[in-house]
């Protein structure tokens, strides 16, 4: 599979150099496209077997709560079984976004991910986000596959 993709609303690299993929949303996104575009997200993130994913989510509104529904009651699951471990999102939103914290109710709290084979985190910061995601995927157990 190749380590790159893009669309018009959503261009997707592997960072070796990081061990991330990093996924940036060009545009607000229907449900299909983000269902299409976390696909294209595993699918780049497959070959490496890469669990830490950077989300560039700055030009896209709140969170869909239909699509989070999506992530989180499947495919989120499905993800982490395919790359042999626990995925970590850090996911970048505008400052305003993230003071807001009724502007996306969606996104679940962090005791949410305590128990699952994934954890996201938000950001306004993209160093911040890297960091984590290393610190993450330097503390976790190795990829089985």
């Amino acid at each position: 599979m190749d380590n790159r993709y893009h669309s018009d609303f959503l261009d997707v690299a592997y960072r070796a150099d990081l061990r991330v993929v990093v996924g940036r949303w060009m545009r607000q996104a229907t449900l299909e496209e983000l269902k299409q575009g976390y696909q294209r997200l595993l699918e780049v993130a497959f070959e490496p077997a890469c669990r830490g994913w950077l989300l560039d989510t700055r030009r896209r509104l709140n969170t869909d709560p239909a699509a989070q529904r999506w992530l989180t009651e499947g495919f989120m699951d499905t993800a982490a079984a395919r790359l042999g471990g626990r995925v970590y999102m850090a996911y970048l939103l505008p400052p305003a976004q993230l003071r807001d914290t009724t502007a996306d109710s969606a996104f679940p709290p962090p005791q949410f991910f305590a128990n699952k084979p994934y954890e996201a985190a938000r950001f306004t910061d993209e160093r911040q986000a890297v960091e984590w995601l290393l610190h993450c995927q330097n503390t976790a157990p190795a990829a089985v596959r």
